[in-house]
């Protein structure tokens, strides 16, 4: 199946890509061959080997994120011209457990209204988890059957597979409560099915009709915190055949799901394990550029941090649960993908990790690093520069790493806990959905959040105390590097700070409007255009 044509680069282009590579890979093996601090003491390797360990990982990531983006088309899939005169039966799913009747009606009458050959050929069904006999009514006014049952077994995944049994059409297309279908959505995902015979299943991006919470709280100029992934990445992953199941806006073919044996239930991430499982099958999965459906970003704080946890916690079950490297129907690349995607979400421990690093030097003299100083920085600020020159060139604009990192390190804090917990086996595999459209929560400050950014704030201030007072007695240079990524360190959190406050009206006064006037938050484009 041919989705679009290979990116042909400049040579310029690809001389630089070509030098941030081998910079990159100069300077993990530099690392390795002479900073290590094994003529220390056992903290001090300990920890050494701790950071070499995320640094490794974020060269293995970085060179795939250089192949798939260089070497591969980000094109989305153009949509086949077929016949849709004859076109097969539909079940659609709408998955509910205790959302708000008033967002469930409008994505019931959404998902009636969406165009087809013959809509008699669309079934409709609400999933509902929570047994509510009241929205009965809401749906026969739809023409959607309700279906409940008497547990909530497999959470999620095991709600669709209880209306798989229900149902029979060869096609599923999965909404999640809040949103709501384009009138041409099976105008322009069922002509895959049609076309070829091995789709697994179409994914379609998730786009929001509100700002997403670090719009609202910070700015508005700053990206979409989820378009780089649906529009970018995704399309890159079609040419692996590695595209992510993201469960809702997206049609599956149900032979794929039996094959599969059905949607997963041994993951609070149904999807993400499913959409693997169905592609390690030899079957296609493809994501499409096309925004077909709209819903409703999350605008408090808690049931944000609660859905970021929820994905992050499901990943890693996947990896355990469902085996990424184990399972012999993936090829290397796919692996690969998979392996990146997935431990993506434990970059709260490597937030953390960056965040205490220089403060476990100055206030304990724990030395992770060691060397000569020049050559360090020498080697380390080359790649940094050539490094953050290219991925500007690659994404032209489309993704700001310096607000990528702002907001891990404002979720950090709440989430290295959770994410620990879940490597380490005590996890668990309960479902909690995300509340959204909470008018009462949404300007509410998160004591605990605001808590953890105050004491880290108030951390890196201190140690920046610390590391002049001591470099008054011990040399300036012994600290320069401590005190750089302090700098940074610091002004990060100062951006976690107003993120806590800024939407309260409490603390208006304290982060008024004239912050972005003046250019602070706008600041962080310029400073730490780095993957660390």
């Amino acid at each position: 199946m041919k989705y679009s044509v290979k990116r042909r680069e400049n040579p310029f282009k690809i001389a630089v890509y070509t030098l941030a590579l081998l910079t990159t890979l100069a300077y993990i093996v530099y690392r390795f061959a002479f900073t290590m601090p094994f003529d220390l003491g056992p903290l001090d390797i300990i920890f050494g080997l701790i950071v070499i360990l995320a640094e490794t990982i974020e060269v293995i990531e970085f060179c795939i994120y250089f192949f798939n983006t260089l070497c591969r088309s980000k094109k989305s899939p153009e949509i086949p011209k077929v016949n849709m005169k004859d076109c097969p039966e539909v079940d659609v799913f709408i998955a509910t457990i205790d959302e708000d009747s008033k967002l469930l009606e409008k994505t019931m009458k959404a998902c009636s209204e969406m165009k087809y050959s013959d809509t008699k050929k669309v079934h409709i069904y609400l999933c509902d988890d929570g047994n509510r006999k009241e929205l009965a009514g809401l749906a026969k006014k739809y023409g959607v059957k309700h279906l409940t049952r008497q547990n909530n077994k497999g959470a999620k995944a095991g709600n669709y597979n209880h209306a798989l049994k229900e149902t029979k059409s060869p096609y599923v297309v999965t909404f999640d409560a809040d949103m709501q279908p384009n009138k041409d959505f099976l105008m322009k995902t069922m002509p895959f099915f049609l076309k070829y015979d091995n789709i697994g299943f179409v994914q379609t991006p998730q786009s929001f009709n509100n700002p997403d919470i670090f719009q609202a709280r910070l700015s508005s100029k700053i990206p979409f915190e989820q378009d780089y992934f649906y529009h970018y990445i995704q399309m890159a992953r079609n040419n692996n055949n590695s595209v992510i199941l993201c469960g809702t806006n997206c049609v599956i073919s149900r032979k794929a799901l039996k094959d599969a044996g059905g949607f997963a239930e041994e993951s609070i991430a149904e999807d993400v394990a499913t959409g693997m499982l169905i592609e390690s099958l030899g079957y296609q999965g493809i994501a499409v550029n096309n925004v077909l459906a709209h819903g409703e970003a999350v605008d408090n704080v808690p049931g944000f941090l609660k859905q970021r946890s929820r994905w992050g916690r499901g990943c890693i079950q996947t990896i355990k649960r469902y085996g990424v490297f184990r399972n012999r129907g993936l090829n290397f690349r796919q692996k690969l993908d998979y392996f990146v995607s997935i431990n993506y979400w434990q970059f709260s421990v490597k937030r953390m990790l960056y965040l205490l690093l220089p403060l476990l030097f100055v206030f304990f003299n724990i030395i992770a690093i060691q060397g000569n100083l020049v050559v360090f920085a020498s080697i380390f600020f080359t790649q940094y520069f050539i490094k953050r020159f290219v991925i500007d060139l690659l994404e032209n604009g489309h993704k700001s790493s310096t607000w990528s990192k702002i907001y891990e390190l404002i979720q950090a804090p709440l989430m290295v806990g959770p994410i620990i917990k879940e490597v380490l086996g005590f996890g668990s595999t309960k479902f909690e959905v995300t509340k959204k459209g909470s008018n009462n929560e949404k300007n509410v400050v998160d004591g605990k959040l605001l808590a953890s950014h105050l004491v880290l704030l108030s951390l890196s201030l201190f140690g920046i105390g610390l590391a002049f007072y001591k470099a008054n007695i011990l040399g300036i240079e012994r600290y320069i590097i401590p005190l750089i990524w302090l700098f940074a360190n610091t002004l990060y959190m100062l951006a976690a700070v107003i993120f806590d406050v800024r939407n309260n009206k409490k603390y208006k006064k304290f982060t008024p409007n004239r912050v972005e006037k003046y250019h602070l938050l706008a600041f962080f484009d310029i400073l730490g255009r780095s993957d660390k």
